[in-house]
Parts: structure tokens; sequence; C-alpha cells
């Protein structure tokens, strides 16, 4: 069999991070129809590699920024990139250790997507079409203010983003023809990771302010050359 965690790796590395946007000269601000993962605080690359902060996100409609690198634009009309989720692969008692140690800042490995190494396998015989089936468990997980936010704070402003990068991630697997067609998943909400639990299971497992959503679902993988007869 495939080693799992890297499946799961590539399916991650193929989320597209782009959102087109056309910029409304009279609000000064650039319109989106989907704004993903776009969040206030968080970064934007326009296609020229200049940076911004964002400053105001109203979700799959608009974004302003300020710029934290020359020129000084704030047109963002085309393509501009999110950044990329952060990857993480471990068991529960590895997961603080191994995330800690991989950068020192939480904003350069946020947004974070973990695959829980809780993994129920099924291979298939010769006679199959399928590869096998395995039930994942993924957390899609990001910064959230504490000191500041209500619970509809933590859910408009990051569980709701993280929540779009579930379905960025489903996007990929529901496009790949090597997976079967997926119809079943259950998308779970944290206002506050390891406060909010699931009898117990996911308590202060990470050393941060997070917030963001869990996603449980079965991966199906056919076996190659069979795919595409087979989907």
């Amino acid at each position: 069999m495939e080693d799992i965690a890297q499946i799961v790796k590539d399916i991650v590395s193929q989320i597209d991070t782009t959102i087109t946007g056309v910029f409304n000269i009279g609000t000064g601000k650039t319109d989106y129809c989907a704004t993903k993962w776009a969040r206030i605080g968080k970064t934007v690359t326009d296609s020229l590699g200049n940076t911004y902060l964002i400053d105001e996100v109203v979700t799959n409609e608009s974004l302003t920024v300020t710029q934290t690198s020359p020129p000084p634009l704030v047109d963002l009309s085309g393509v501009t990139f999110l950044p990329p989720p952060f990857w993480q692969s471990s068991t529960k008692l590895a997961a603080n250790m191994e995330w800690t140690k991989a950068v020192l800042s939480v904003i350069e490995k946020t947004p974070l997507i973990w695959l829980l190494e809780v993994l129920r396998e099924k291979p298939f015989g010769r006679g199959d079409v399928r590869e096998f089936e395995i039930d994942l468990r993924l957390f899609f997980l990001d910064e959230t203010n504490v000191k500041d936010f209500y619970t509809e704070d933590h859910r408009r402003e990051v569980v709701t983003p993280m929540r779009a990068l579930a379905e960025a991630f489903l996007d990929v697997v529901r496009n790949d023809r090597q997976f079967k067609t997926l119809e079943d998943y259950t998308i779970t909400s944290f206002s506050r990771f390891g406060v909010e639990t699931d009898k117990g299971v996911i308590a202060n497992i990470l050393d941060a302010n997070l917030a963001g959503v869990e996603l449980q679902f079965t991966l199906t993988k056919y076996k190659e050359n069979n795919c595409k007869t087979n989907c």
C-alpha cells in the first residue's frame, strides 16, 4: 500500500490558493465571488509578488488591504494568492512537539491542516478495482483572538474561513478520478480548539490559540488504470 500520509499531503499540495477579483473604484475594495480562507490580519500576494495585509473581509464578497511591500497598490484586480496551508501528519502524542519545532512563528504555520494518524485501513484483493479505503480525520485550524473575540467572532473570523479551506480540500478529492466520488463526510466546528472537546479526544493538544473545523470521511482509492472506467 502507498503511504497514506503522503497521499493526503499530495491532495493538500493541489489545493487552489488563488482568488480572482475585480477592483471596485466606488468602494475602494476588490470584489470576489469567493474569498476562501482569506481573513483579517493575514496576507495575500498579487501576481507581481507584492504582499499585502488584509484589513477587511466580507466573506465571498470583497476584501481590502494595506501594503507590506512596495509598490503602493491597493487594486488587486485579477489573480491573488492566499497563503498555502501548513501541513502536518502525526499522532496525537507527537502533534504538539512536531508542530512547535517546525517553525517558531505561529503565523508561518497557519492555517494548519493536520492529519491525525489514527488510521483504519482496508486493502482490497486483486479482483477488486479498489486499492484501499481508509477513515481519515483532518483538522483545519488557524489563529484566533481569545482576548477580544466572543464565540460569534471566533466562528465568523476563523471557523468560516477554515470551513472554506476544508471544502477546498474536498474539491481536490472530488476532481481526482483516482478516488471514489465523495458523497458522505462530517464537519465539526470548534470556536476554541482544545477547549471545546470531543469527549477529551482532542483537548489541549497544540500550544496555541486556534479555532477551525474537523473533517471526517472515508477515502477510497482505485487501483491504477482502473479509475477512469470504474469511478
